[in-house]
């Protein structure tokens, strides 16, 4: 267990550092303190085996038996800022933490899919993305692939999903197609995260449709925020037609450079604009160990998980965590 495992177990138990010292001392018979905690957290010192094994069987995670899943899109109309990076490492993280989840790349570029190493163009040819489940030769179960060091599931895509759009299209009914797919699916899982286009076309739309919430990754450039109007305008159009209990998870500010100027005036009108309306998670910095994680085809939560701004990934699971436990009820489907 790493430091920042432990400080998203201990943030998804609603404790601080003196609580979580105060109760493993009750469970444990030990005499740990704020300061021991910190240094495992910090990773300054290595957590003894007997805590990471305790709090790995007391983790405020899934039943023993998994669903129904919260669905969560991640999603901005404008590219290139940091959405499949952040679907794949949020998803990560709740997978570490022992929440059964499904990662679905409903993008045809396929970053979420070759960030995590999958051979996206084998499985095409296999007949196991996305695509295939949109058309009805295949299923979810028949096309998602494991994780090993996360146990993370993903449901790979490829470029030929492009026709999927077309096709949806098409479809009088196009709009609740991906929300269909999950229904199947979603006994089955804790979390279902949707990476999408960076468009509001139709594979877009069908993400909106079938979440309870949307994370809105932002560049911290002031195009990115301009665009992010647009989004949420398109945002409160789905609620009127097709999905009247969406809501906003957040607004991630991406790429934060803090040396430059223009950087901290964007962040300061992210904040101006939606501080009090939206929550604003801290940003996530323009680092070369995001690009690195994504060569050597694994999350940045599993290949350097004590990287600048990955707690924040953590942050977002903890909010998922509650969003999960306050909208859906153990048996009921919301």
């Amino acid at each position: 267990m790493k430091g920042a495992d432990l400080r998203a177990l201990r943030e998804a138990r609603g404790q601080n550092q003196v609580d979580l010292a105060h109760w493993l001392n009750d469970q444990m018979g030990r005499r740990y303190d704020k300061q021991r905690i910190s240094k495992w957290e910090n990773d300054s010192e290595r957590i003894p085996q007997a805590v990471a094994t305790f709090l790995r069987q007391h983790a405020p995670g899934p039943e023993p038996t998994a669903g129904p899943a919260y669905i969560a899109c991640v999603t901005n109309q404008k590219g290139g800022v940091g959405k499949s990076v952040t679907a794949v490492n949020t998803a990560t993280v709740l997978a570490r933490l022992g929440y059964k989840t499904l990662l679905i790349d409903g993008d045809p570029q396929a970053n979420a899919t070759m960030h995590l190493g999958i051979d996206a163009y084998a499985l095409e040819e296999m007949g196991k993305t996305l695509n295939y489940a949109f058309a009805g030769s295949a299923s979810l179960a028949d096309i998602v692939v494991t994780i090993p060091e996360s146990g993370l599931h993903v449901a790979p895509s490829c470029i030929r999903l492009a026709e999927t759009e077309v096709q949806l299209m098409l479809d009088p009914a196009g709009a609740h197609a991906l929300k269909e797919i999950l229904a199947a699916v979603q006994k089955d899982y804790d979390f279902i995260l949707l990476d999408t286009p960076p468009n509001i076309g139709q594979l877009t739309i069908n993400a909106l449709t079938a979440s309870h919430g949307a994370l809105v990754p932002c560049q911290t450039e002031r195009f990115s925020v301009v665009g992010m109007r647009f989004l949420f305008s398109n945002i409160d159009k789905i609620r009127r037609r097709t999905n009247p209990g969406l809501s906003v998870l957040g607004i991630l500010p991406s790429m934060y450079q803090a040396r430059q100027v223009n950087d901290r005036k964007t962040l300061q009108q992210i904040h101006e604009e939606y501080s009090g309306l939206i929550t604003v998670f801290p940003p996530i910095p323009k680092i070369a160990v995001y690009a690195q994680a994504t060569t050597i085809g694994k999350a940045l939560m599993d290949a350097a998980p004590d990287s600048p701004g990955a707690a924040v990934y953590n942050t977002i699971a903890t909010a998922l965590i509650h969003e999960r436990t306050n909208r859906l009820e153990p048996a009921h489907v919301a």
